[in-house]
């Protein structure tokens, strides 16, 4: 197991969590700003053949990151198996396949992937802003046709559990992760010297450099700035004080079972049992925590994107109050987990052998295909 917990800035750290989460923000948006990231003639050049710095500065990011996995790994500090299966999705390959292609598409079109187009607003950039729009609309878009039974089932279509290569081409599992890893490393630096050579061969068609962004850059850093200001201020006003009673919405055994298993990424459940009886049963993607624990969890400032489940011994009357302030809907599990236990869902899970209970973790994550992070994930 890993000395390294990744779930350590999220917990009961969870406000120095924040600053560290600030901090890199600022650094990985300096760094993109400082590689070009932030212009769309940069970008789209990669699609042209003349400037492949997006490829290789990405490519150059995934080596680092794959070879710090494997020797941390292979010194038994980091235990980048528990990393995959719990912080990083699962493979849904056809809406996977998907949404590769429309983020494409969006990438061509605006010359920005979600990401590269923060940086670019933050530089002032109009074009930058206008992507960043395209995006909100998107998500809201999205966010209303989400539940839709067909969407739904397509979101759970292909899917093949956490792949790994070595495990695919059946290396030995000591040795496989470096040799994937030396493997991958061999093919970056042979792409990296055919990218060279591509530029080369192409650098007359390229472009000439577009001119400064100009007022119109300098009115859009001016806006997000007076927004900026606008939002602090708002956060620095005092809320008033936060709800310490709630009635809680029951929620039958039965209904819990079936969206447990056909939209788990629109829950959030939280088993306030004791550890001992959670981590032996409890309802699938539950997080075991202690009713003394729920006020580390910050669920006040939570998104509220999700039904928060309440899961006790007993039917709930009302929400404890450290989940009393929490913005989205809390629902109670009437008649308590012994009402889970008796449905089908809890039978065909008797005889499968229950994982250690995870550790709980504020930020409310969809239990269904997490969004890729990173320069261009968003």
């Amino acid at each position: 197991m890993s000395s390294l917990p990744f779930w350590s800035l999220s917990g009961e750290l969870r406000e120095l969590g924040l600053v560290v989460a600030i901090a890199i923000g600022f650094g990985f948006g300096f760094v993109l700003e400082r590689a070009g990231f932030g212009r769309a003639q940069k970008l789209v050049g990669q699609f042209f053949g003349h400037d492949l710095t997006v490829f290789k500065v990405m490519f150059s990011a995934i080596v680092v990151a794959m070879l710090g996995a494997v020797v941390l790994g292979a010194a038994g500090i980091l235990d980048y198996r528990a990393l995959a299966d719990h912080a990083t999705s699962e493979t849904f390959l056809w809406p996977m396949v998907a949404g590769g292609f429309v983020l494409g598409m969006g990438f061509i079109v605006s010359g920005y992937c979600p990401g590269t187009s923060y940086v670019a607003m933050a530089s002032g950039k109009l074009d930058g802003l206008a992507t960043v729009l395209g995006t909100i609309v998107g998500q809201l878009v999205y966010a209303g046709l989400e539940h839709q039974a067909w969407l739904a089932r397509f979101h759970s279509s292909g899917r093949l559990g956490h792949l790994y290569l070595w495990e695919l081409l059946h290396l030995p599992p000591r040795a496989g992760p470096a040799m994937v890893a030396v493997a991958v490393t061999a093919t970056a630096i042979g792409c990296f010297v055919g990218a060279e050579r591509l530029e080369r061969a192409l650098a007359a068609r390229a472009p000439a450099p577009a001119s400064p962004a100009g007022r119109p850059g300098f009115a859009v850093l001016a806006g997000m700035g007076g927004l900026a200001l606008a939002g602090l201020a708002v956060a620095l006003v005092p809320a008033g004080g936060s709800a310490s009673t709630r009635a809680a919405i029951p929620i039958s055994a039965d209904d819990l079972a079936r969206r447990s298993v056909e939209e788990p990424w629109r829950l959030r459940i939280l088993d306030l049992r004791a550890v001992e009886a959670c981590a032996a049963r409890r309802v699938p993607g539950a997080a075991c925590v202690p009713p003394e624990k729920l006020a580390s969890l910050g669920l006040a400032d939570a998104s509220g994107a999700l039904d928060l489940v309440l899961v006790a011994d007993r039917s709930l009357a009302e929400v404890p109050a450290a989940a009393a302030a929490y913005p989205g809907r809390v629902l109670a599990l009437e008649g308590g987990y012994g009402a889970f236990a008796r449905t089908s869902v809890a039978a065909a899970l008797a005889g499968v052998a229950t994982a250690p209970p995870p550790s709980p973790i504020p930020a409310a994550a969809p239990a269904g295909p997490r969004k890729g992070g990173g320069g261009c994930g968003g």
